[in-house]
């Protein structure tokens, strides 16, 4: 069990403790039974005290803490070796996402979703309602979709980046930059059978401009009140409201689909 006086990160000119970042995810109102998908770059917050694997566990230990028995933790675990015409392996291939994401895919408890693509881990109480997903990464019936249902809440940690779910939207209005394609490939699940699948994913159409600006969608969120954000020490931490994000986004992307290119 983590003490809150215990030091967490130093900068150059200061020393924080995980009270401050307990205290900033409280304000941030991650609170227990919620539903939080954490997009992470811990690094980027400042230089650890701890050596990296204590990090990693304390971090997990902290958001488990934050959400309570009653809540459901999950982070990406995606992995593009289906792409690559390479096996995944969902007990073992590795997520391709950062350290944090492959450090808690393997942690006690968690489980990971069947996507040979945007695959995710969960842990608690909701997770077998997140692991019964559909093919389609982008759609109602995914991972991000069934968060958008539940009013989840996406967390950045200290990441710039990490606003894949805005492709529901995307996908919703079918704007005219991106379009289906089917990958073929092998899964192994998690019980050893090896299977073949088609994946349809919504990719860009790279004859078009079509590279998401993240701060025009970041900025975006915030003036709707869809997203609230902190500094911390070197970063950022901020939350997105699955739910109203995707309201407005949806309304956006219909009145002009290139808002966010």
């Amino acid at each position: 069990m983590y003490e809150p006086d215990q030091k967490f990160l130093r900068t150059e000119t200061e020393t924080f403790f995980i009270s401050d970042f307990t205290r900033a995810l409280t304000e941030l109102k991650i609170c227990p039974g919620d539903i939080v998908c954490v997009h992470s770059q811990i690094f980027s917050l400042g230089c650890p005290f701890i050596s990296k694997e204590n990090l990693l566990e304390l971090l997990t230990e902290i958001l488990q803490q934050m959400v309570g028995k009653n809540g459901t933790l999950m982070m990406p675990a995606f992995s593009y070796s289906f792409c690559k015409k390479e096996l995944f392996d969902v007990q073992n291939t590795p997520s391709d996402v950062g350290v944090l994401t492959e450090f808690f895919r393997k942690q006690k408890n968690v489980k990971r979703t069947a996507h040979p693509i945007f695959s995710f881990s969960v842990w608690g109480e909701k997770q077998e309602e997140y692991l019964d997903i559909g093919p389609d990464a982008f759609g109602l019936d995914s991972v991000y979709g069934k968060m958008i249902k539940d009013g989840g809440k996406i967390l950045l940690l200290g990441a710039d980046k990490g606003y894949t779910f805005y492709h529901l939207a995307e996908e919703h209005v079918n704007v005219a930059h991106r379009y289906f394609k089917n990958f073929s490939g092998v899964m192994k699940d998690e019980k050893g059978v090896i299977r073949h699948m088609n994946v349809p994913y919504f990719v860009r159409d790279l004859s078009m401009k079509s590279d998401v600006d993240e701060r025009k969608l970041s900025k975006f969120l915030m003036e709707k009140k869809c997203q609230v954000q902190l500094s911390f020490r070197n970063g950022t931490l901020s939350v997105t409201d699955c739910r109203m994000a995707y309201e407005a986004l949806v309304k956006a992307l219909r009145a002009d689909e290139r808002r966010f290119l």
